[in-house]
């Protein structure tokens, strides 16, 4: 492999840490995976070739800040959403881009602005492909609001829709449900507020208000078994919640967290059981936690196993993990550490239950 590393590290326009957000870990129509990061002016990208990896590849993006929004469609599409410097000052833009085939030349970058007219960083975009293969992406505003932006049936973008809202935090979280609508779940100092659609391509209606205070962050939310989606976060007691509101109404506690980071979800098959598998940074140098339960059951309640990745150096604040399936049925996880090395354990499918492997260096 090359020398050239991702970064996370805070990028020189002073707008924030850098940022590797979404589902970077992807799975194409072909069974292969691809994982991407940001580095400086370009994004890396790492791509399976049968039982080893390649890169990483460096795909140009002149100007580009290190954060990185990751997301993929049924139609096994890969659209990338980064950030970049516009006019003078501090002023940036959000850009988008996609991959159609494993491996294969990115198409883009175009253009999705900003909903600010003086458009400095507000917060870290959320992106999400509905059922029909049209990007989403949600943005906390300058009003302290959210704003969104989906682009329109025959390509091109519709116009930003201000959802209004007030002390938005940084991070949202979004997911597709079985009917291939998006979600939107927007925090904010008091309460998460969910947003939902009537038919794809529709603008976001309120849905949902919960009264209730998420550690900013740790928001994440997946579709399960029903088709359904669930809210997953960790609350002021270091609980972490999951609410459901086509279920119920109210959240429902699963566990401890297993320490101060985002949560990260998975769908999986577990000894022919839907379930639902968690992974967690515990915040002791580079240990990850993974715990499972039958999906949509939270009464099972559930159990953290702490991981070590003993190459997590260099490593300040999070780091960026994801979850996917592998060619074999199984799970993969994999972790970006601070100092850029790609790491990546799997799951053990013929030892019953949810067993993990060895974090290993992608070869």
């Amino acid at each position: 492999m090359t020398a050239v590393r991702a970064t996370t590290l805070p990028d020189p326009q002073g707008t924030g840490p850098g940022r590797l957000s979404g589902n970077w870990l992807t799975r194409g129509r072909d069974g292969l995976l691809t994982a991407f990061a940001p580095t400086e002016g370009g994004v890396l990208r790492w791509t399976q070739r049968g039982a080893g990896w390649t890169g990483p590849d460096l795909l140009p993006a002149p100007g580009l800040l290190p954060r990185l929004a990751v997301a993929q469609g049924a139609d096994g599409y890969i659209h990338l959403v980064g950030m970049r410097p516009v006019g003078s000052g501090h002023g940036l833009e959000l850009v988008h881009a996609v991959q159609f085939q494993t491996g294969r030349p990115l198409l883009g970058w175009d253009v999705i602005g900003h909903p600010n007219k003086d458009p400095q960083w507000t917060g870290n975009p959320v992106a999400v492909v509905d059922g029909e293969g049209r990007l989403c992406v949600g943005l906390r505003n300058g009003g302290s609001g959210v704003s969104c932006r989906s682009q329109g049936p025959r390509g091109g973008w519709g116009r930003w829709q201000d959802l209004g809202g007030f002390g938005v935090q940084e991070s949202l979280a979004a997911a597709v449900d079985g009917a291939g609508l998006v979600e939107l779940f927007v925090p904010s100092q008091k309460a998460i507020t969910h947003y939902t659609q009537e038919k794809p391509g529709a603008p976001f209606a309120l849905a949902d208000r919960l009264d209730t205070r998420a550690v900013p962050g740790t928001l994440s939310a997946l579709a399960t078994a029903s088709g359904s989606v669930s809210l997953f976060f960790v609350d002021d007691e270091g609980v972490v919640q999951v609410w459901a509101p086509r279920r119920d109404p109210q959240p429902r506690p699963l566990m401890k967290a297993a320490g101060p980071g985002p949560l990260h979800l998975a769908p999986a098959m577990i000894e022919g059981y839907a379930c639902t598998v968690l992974a967690q940074e515990t915040g002791e140098g580079g240990e990850v936690a993974f715990a499972a339960y039958p999906a949509e059951n939270e009464e099972a309640g559930a159990w953290w196993t702490p991981t070590s990745i003993v190459a997590a150096t260099g490593t300040d604040g999070p780091m960026p993990l994801a979850l996917q399936e592998h060619g074999d049925g199984g799970l993969i996880a994999m972790a970006l550490t601070g100092d850029g090395v790609p790491m990546a354990t799997r799951q053990k499918t013929a030892a019953g239950g949810f067993a993990l492997g060895r974090w290993k260096p992608l070869v």
